[in-house]
């Protein structure tokens, strides 16, 4: 059961969450979604991800898979820092200058 909701749930999340903004954007504007795959937000998300990833990569076998407070705090810090670099980002308060 755990196994099937690793995958379940995921999978839910990405057929609702994308499938429910797709739906409104359709019903609020018109018929055709777009999505900017270039914009500087996926920037900020592929970054925050990656350096996220590689942070716990590096953390956790040096500390021997044996994660204290100090951990979990950087992780909310990171979180919360990365919140707000995003929603000033999509906000349009953080942009690239036309170069």
């Amino acid at each position: 059961m755990a196994f099937s909701a690793c995958f379940g749930g995921i999978i839910f999340n990405i057929l609702v969450g994308v499938g429910l903004g797709c739906l409104l954007q359709m019903t609020s504007s018109q018929l055709v979604v777009k999505l900017e795959p270039d914009s500087l937000l996926v920037w900020v998300l592929a970054g925050a991800l990656g350096l996220s990833l590689v942070f716990s990569f590096v953390w956790v076998p040096a500390q021997c898979f044996q994660l204290g407070k100090a951990y979990g705090i950087c992780l909310i810090l990171y979180y919360l820092a990365f919140l707000c670099v995003a929603l000033l980002t999509e906000f349009r308060v953080i942009r690239l200058s036309a170069v």
